[in-house]
């Protein structure tokens, strides 16, 4: 008898373990951390990994030294992986001390407004629409748990629908190669269209357990969102997160803990949301401080 209560007893334990995220497990400790680990999109520091002769190995160990864990990468002036194959960029990763989680890639194409000058000569971007088996394979040769959106045409009712549909097909695809899917927003997401917006469309007329958000905390808050109230709304549809402030006179992306976004209430409700992982993110970033001094904030008044 007491060998079945044991086995019974494990099992449960295996089967409540399964579905606590990742970060919850400490490594090297029993008490669990109460936030995963600071992450950053890269694309924070576009201006270094994108110029020309750009020592990616070198960056990628800046990174680590101010504290990042996790990365997240994004299309740039070097092309996708900063001119790398994937696997080789995810081994300058991890020589560094970083887990690469996933990349960042366009949806359904914009429509290019006409113009005198042609565009017919200029290749088009990879996107999920057109190059979808091509993103997945780059990102299980990356060891990337997630395909990540980063944009999608949104401005009419007909592109938001065709937007979910090509969401339908990344998240079927990810989940077959053992990878998650996640449509990063903005503030467009937001908006009235025919009387719905993209954001409410995508969420309901997609699989919950294939299509999740990566919520962009600033843009939700520019658009008069309140984050938590979207994840009661959508409870464990938002296990990404862009950690990002706005300043609070131009608006403009600023280090997190100097502009308006209120960390300390999302944070304290992130249950709620189904967070695995967090990004740190600032659109126009200077230099490496910028982000350096969002990792210290984070760590002195939320990680603390």
């Amino acid at each position: 008898m007491s060998n079945r209560r044991t086995f019974l007893k494990s099992s449960a334990m295996l089967a409540i373990g399964s579905s606590i995220p990742n970060w919850i497990v400490a490594r090297d400790s029993s008490i669990a951390p109460k936030y995963p680990p600071v992450g950053l999109q890269v694309y924070t520091l576009g201006f270094l990994l994108n110029a020309p002769g750009a020592d990616t190995r070198s960056i990628l160990k800046q990174i680590a030294d101010i504290g990042i864990k996790e990365i997240e990468t994004a299309t740039g002036g070097n092309g996708l992986y900063y001119g790398q194959k994937p696997k080789v960029f995810a081994e300058m990763a991890k020589d560094t001390g970083l887990k690469w989680i996933g990349n960042h890639i366009g949806g359904l194409p914009r429509t290019p407004a006409a113009s005198a000058t042609s565009t017919a000569a200029r290749p088009r971007s990879r996107n999920l629409r057109d190059n979808i088996q091509e993103i997945v394979d780059d990102a299980a040769e990356g060891g990337c748990s997630w395909v990540i959106c980063s944009s999608s045409a949104i401005s009419t009712l007909d592109e938001i629908k065709r937007t979910a549909e090509v969401f339908v097909k990344a998240g079927d695809l990810a989940e077959q190669n053992n990878m998650r899917f996640a449509y990063h927003n903005h503030q467009s997401e937001f908006d009235q269209i025919e009387g719905v917006t993209a954001f409410d469309y995508v969420l309901t007329n997609t699989d919950k357990k294939k299509v999740f958000m990566e919520l962009d905390l600033a843009w939700a808050t520019a658009a008069g969102q309140d984050p938590v109230a979207l994840f009661k709304k959508y409870p464990g549809r938002f296990p990404l997160w862009h950690v990002k402030d706005l300043d609070k006179t131009t608006g403009r992306p600023c280090p997190v803990g100097t502009g308006k976004v209120d960390f300390k209430h999302i944070f304290t409700n992130s249950k709620l949301s189904g967070v695995e992982h967090t990004f740190i993110e600032q659109d126009g970033a200077k230099n490496i401080d910028d982000p350096a001094s969002s990792v210290q904030w984070l760590k002195n008044n939320i990680y603390k």
